[in-house]
């Protein structure tokens, strides 16, 4: 019997557990939004950045809230432009060569809420990804890009619209 209430119990818990996370980590956030096609204004990085930056965003907004993507008339429009793609060396080794190697984007957000103009707001998100010396960037720009610009979503995302 006791064995039976302690499984209820941690059932219960953890159930109500997953609710909550869910409640952390997606959006209230109902309606459309539009994601405007980002501009790369960095004058670095692959063709490709401001493309992927756009679809990956759509993405996330799919995944992780209740919102539709629109392509006029939204609820919620994001926009905005890549202004900085910077690869530098850091901490120099033994041999007077960097140790590390860093990425570093930075991303200007407009934000309207047609719902609530009060939410509109203008923002840079920045973020950065390290990488040996030993590898080159043409061995890791993808997948450094992917890593900086999850965290850059994530960011966007949590300001726009999950309500914090």
């Amino acid at each position: 019997m006791k064995k039976s209430l302690y499984f209820i119990i941690v059932f219960v818990g953890l159930v109500g557990c997953k609710n909550v996370y869910y409640t952390l980590s997606g959006s209230a956030a109902s309606g459309t939004i539009q994601v405007v096609n980002f501009n790369n204004l960095s004058g670095g990085g692959p063709p490709y950045l401001a493309q992927k930056l756009t679809e990956d965003l759509k993405t996330y907004y799919l995944q992780n809230s209740r919102l539709r993507i629109a392509n006029s008339e939204a609820d919620y429009i994001v926009e905005g432009d890549i202004l900085e793609y910077q690869v530098v060396p850091l901490a120099p080794g033994a041999d007077q060569q960097a140790a590390q190697t860093r990425i570093n984007i930075s991303v200007k957000v407009r934000f309207t809420d047609n719902k609530n103009p009060d939410n509109n707001f203008e923002q840079n998100f920045t973020n950065y990804a390290d990488f040996p010396q030993t590898t080159t960037l043409a061995q890791v720009e993808a997948q450094k890009i992917q890593e900086i610009f999850d965290k850059i979503i994530f960011d966007i995302f949590q300001k726009t619209v999950a309500n914090w």
